[in-house]
């Protein structure tokens, strides 16, 4: 069986769009309004974050504590998991940085030992520096 052409598959694509409710969208709507909200400063979800989404569904008029949302709780899991991470390799960073630092001076500590060690005045030179 040979492989439709080109031509063939514009027929076919045409046709989809008139045969009822199904439609072949070719453009990307989405793209434009996230670079207008980019532009205005507003973030790219704008469900992500916000009074409207951070906050309760509701109050009750005596102030009783309302109960937490579904979606805040799985929100408030989330970031309770990005924060552990963030302070997992907060803590592997400051490790290595200090682990690189002692090798540092350890590898100066040795490098003085073996100059001082080389240095050092033998023999009758020794004998003569005591006088």
């Amino acid at each position: 069986m040979a492989l439709p052409t080109i031509s063939k598959l514009g027929f076919e694509l045409s046709r989809i769009g008139q045969n009822g409710p199904r439609s072949f969208v070719t453009s990307c709507c989405c793209l434009v309004e996230q670079d207008w909200r980019y532009k205005n400063g507003l973030p790219r979800n704008p469900n992500a974050y916000g009074p409207l989404t951070d906050g309760r569904d509701f109050t009750f008029v005596d102030q009783r504590v309302t109960p937490i949302g579904a979606g805040q709780l799985k929100r408030l899991e989330k970031h309770r998991i990005y924060a552990e991470k963030i302070l997992q390799t907060v803590k592997e960073m400051n490790f290595a940085i200090e682990r690189r630092a002692n090798l540092q001076k350890q590898r100066e500590e040795k490098q003085k030992e073996i100059l001082e060690s080389k240095l050092k005045p033998k023999g009758h030179l020794l004998l003569s520096g005591r006088k």
